[in-house]
């Protein structure tokens, strides 16, 4: 691993924008990632519905906290090299900043949720209710239509699950925006510290409420959601500068997935998770600093990563239970069942892509133009 000489500042780093290299440092390898972080939520959601629960073959698919931290520190890594330096040199303000992060993700959101509503108030009206009714209440849909769901207002995830951590960023971003142009001054050490500082207060607080800090229930979500994303801005910035040979990444990658796979096939401790924890930034580090060619199909999964993460849950409610209704009245054998489980992760993915470019991808461009139209009216 190689690192540049001194901590970039803000200063240095006028021309360190999403795109500005054709072969960039993480180009390839962070789409690819955010992409495997999604699918690996819908196979965790999905894995209860596999003729074997997936978690009964490998203990891994038991752990749905790997992907949902991961993806908060990695939402935390890429808003700091990305929009990190407009921030800290003021191009950007922070009520522009924090606009624009929402409405890049509550248009699609909301066409999501409103599917997911469809699918659960048509199910019921043909006698099919969901099998937790309790948690489609009136009162949850409005509250993650607005993206306060994750906020500690309720004690159990209803509707569109997975977006909780969507509720939590809002906050992240509220508070990344007000604290980059300090942390843009702050030597290595000093990052050090802070990562030190923020995984310390969010270990006693998780001691308060008596649950591990890494998969703290739904309530505590932002005590959860705000150190990891801190911590993944805090490693981009101690990180600054450095780049990994594909056979440092290689050997990098292959340790620390053996340390996950490992250790989540032991009982849990407080320790091990740390140590699982330490893995999945080792993992993200090594990814943001090797070089891979980029090409449509890496772009195209990183930007059909979200409407994954978004989606997914909408298409299960589907076409697992037609899956369900086929092995009831048919009972399919094992490896038929095999299939048309495969099937419904296949179509989930293909919808995904789809989702991306007819909904999301549109939604964005539109929204984009609006805000830029709005800015260059209120300069004029």
């Amino acid at each position: 691993m190689r690192w540049s000489a001194s901590l970039p500042r803000a200063d240095a780093l006028k021309a360190d924008s999403p795109g500005s290299a054709s072969s960039r440092p993480g180009g390839a390898s962070l789409d690819v990632l955010r992409f495997l972080a999604a699918a690996f939520i819908l196979l965790f959601h999905f894995g209860e519905s596999a003729p074997t629960p997936l978690n009964e073959l490998t203990p891994v698919m038991a752990q749905g906290w790997l992907a949902t931290d991961f993806f908060l520190m990695l939402s935390g890594f890429i808003l700091m090299r990305a929009y990190g330096p407009r921030l800290a040199q003021q191009r950007v303000s922070p009520v522009s900043f924090v606009s624009r992060r929402v409405m890049r993700l509550w248009p699609s959101h909301v066409v999501a949720l409103l599917l997911m509503l469809t699918v659960v108030g048509v199910a019921t009206l043909q006698g099919h209710p969901p099998g937790h009714a309790e948690k489609y209440t009136a009162e949850a849909f409005w509250e993650q239509l607005i993206l306060v769901h994750g906020w500690g207002l309720s004690d159990t995830p209803g509707w569109n699950v997975p977006t909780w951590t969507l509720s939590a960023l809002v906050v992240c971003y509220s508070l990344f925006s007000l604290s980059t142009g300090g942390i843009f001054q702050w030597t290595r050490w000093q990052i050090v510290t802070g990562m030190a500082v923020a995984l310390g207060l969010a270990l006693g607080l998780s001691a308060l409420v008596g649950h591990a800090f890494v998969d703290l229930p739904f309530r505590y979500g932002l005590i959860r959601a705000i150190p990891l994303f801190f911590i993944g801005a805090l490693l981009e910035r101690l990180t600054a500068g450095a780049e990994v040979s594909r056979r440092a990444y290689g050997i990098g990658m292959a340790v620390s997935f053996a340390a996950i796979i490992g250790l989540s096939s032991l009982p849990r401790h407080a320790v091990s998770d740390l140590v699982v924890l330490s893995a999945l930034a080792a993992v993200l580090v090594l990814s943001a600093g090797v070089r891979f060619p980029e090409n449509h199909l890496t772009r195209r999964m990183g930007r059909a990563a979200y409407a994954l993460f978004l989606i997914h849950s909408v298409v299960g409610a589907i076409a697992l239970g037609v899956d369900g209704m086929l092995m009831h009245r048919f009972a399919l054998s094992e490896p038929l069942h095999w299939l048309t489980w495969g099937l419904c992760v296949a179509l989930a993915v293909a919808v995904a892509f789809v989702f991306e470019a007819w909904v999301d991808r549109p939604l964005s461009r539109w929204v984009s133009g609006r805000l830029s139209a709005g800015g260059s009216k209120a300069e004029a």
